[in-house]
């Protein structure tokens, strides 16, 4: 009801949301709409091929400082790829936002997603050994639905934490102090050493490493 009193949809000469405009040449529309949902569904696809396959071993902050810099960029840019006459004639202006900035994120995911397979894909493994402050679970029920997490020091001569996902059996046999989830990161990083892993690493061709896999050493 809200697109009707808008007047986008079921009046005279006003086009349906997702539909094709007449009045404009029928093929750039159509590849337009596809290279639109190859973004909208390929983005978060993609990044979470990286995601699982080639995580980039970075801190938590500088992903979510990345990612969100990305989203606005993105965001600001969908006004100078997308004008006023890219939208039906009156679509809601809320619509409108909504709609870029989930392309700011959908792009996000692409750029991530797509740098990440370039960064890993087929590159050669290392094994490290890095120090561990701390481990703790997330707070399902059912002990075998908890994604397990071990605070490791994960770059030689750095005294920087980063949690990284650990196998069931290398959390278990690992005695070293729990923490919370809402445990500092300045707390964390003056943490003293407990334990040890040993880092599978893939040494990215564009220069970041990613983590393969957490053992035992």
């Amino acid at each position: 009801m809200a697109y009707r009193q808008y007047g986008v949809w079921g009046r005279p000469g006003l086009r349906n949301l997702f539909g094709v405009d007449p009045s404009r040449p029928f093929w750039p529309q159509i590849l337009s709409i596809i290279g639109q949902f190859a973004t909208i569904f390929g983005g978060p696809a993609i990044a979470l091929v990286t995601i699982k396959y080639y995580p980039f071993l970075i801190q938590d902050r500088t992903l979510y400082i990345g990612g969100l810099a990305s989203i606005g960029f993105w965001f600001l840019a969908s006004f100078a790829l997308f004008g006023a006459n890219a939208f039906p004639r009156g679509t809601p202006g809320s619509v409108k936002l909504t709609f870029r900035a989930g392309w700011g994120l959908c792009m996000t995911g692409l750029f991530l997603g797509l740098g990440g397979i370039a960064n890993g894909y087929n590159t050669p493994l290392i094994s490290r050994d890095a120090a561990v402050v701390s481990k703790r679970p997330t707070l399902q029920r059912d002990p075998s639905r908890r994604t397990y997490y071990v605070a490791v020091r994960a770059w030689p001569d750095s005294r920087a934490v980063v949690e990284l996902g650990a196998p069931r059996e290398v959390y278990e046999n690992m005695n070293v102090p729990i923490t919370s989830k809402d445990t500092p990161q300045t707390v964390l990083d003056g943490m003293p050493d407990a334990g040890h892993v040993r880092l599978i690493l893939g040494k990215g061709r564009l220069g970041l490493d990613w983590l393969k896999q957490i053992d035992l050493p």
